[in-house]
């Protein structure tokens, strides 16, 4: 009769230990938005220094003396966005990144297991010639 009732319970506690409170998952997301942000901030940077601290102050948030000075700060980051050249070169950083992260990926693949499923190509020294 203790362990019908005490094994439910057990499991409901550890269910709930292992919940994420509200908070968690907000400072989670922000660390993730920040962490978006500052990757395109980066890869905004290999293409144009000034358009990457557009980028970051638009990021920042922070408030303007007045109307005029935002509306002269959205007309620059507009333009600098909205520039041809800018955005093919942000595109292609952006597949580039990409690609380095699927070729990452592949070879965490294929190193993984190597000591158990040595690779046609690869030979041991400590492997018999035959084999």
């Amino acid at each position: 009769m203790f362990a019908k009732t005490t094994a439910p319970a057990l499991l409901a506690l550890m269910l709930t230990a292992c919940a994420l409170t509200p908070e968690q998952q907000a400072a989670r997301a922000a660390a993730q938005q920040r962490a978006q942000q500052a990757l395109q901030v980066h890869l905004a940077s290999q293409c144009d220094a000034d358009t990457a601290a557009l980028m970051r102050e638009q990021y920042e948030q922070r408030s303007y003396p007045s109307a005029q000075v935002k509306r002269d700060f959205e007309q620059r980051y507009q333009a600098k966005i909205n520039n041809t050249m800018f955005q093919a070169c942000y595109k292609m950083a952006w597949q580039n990144y990409l690609a380095q992260r699927r070729l990452e990926r592949i070879e965490m693949f294929y190193d993984d297991d190597d000591w158990f499923f040595p690779r046609p190509f690869y030979r041991s020294p400590f492997r018999p010639i035959f084999w």
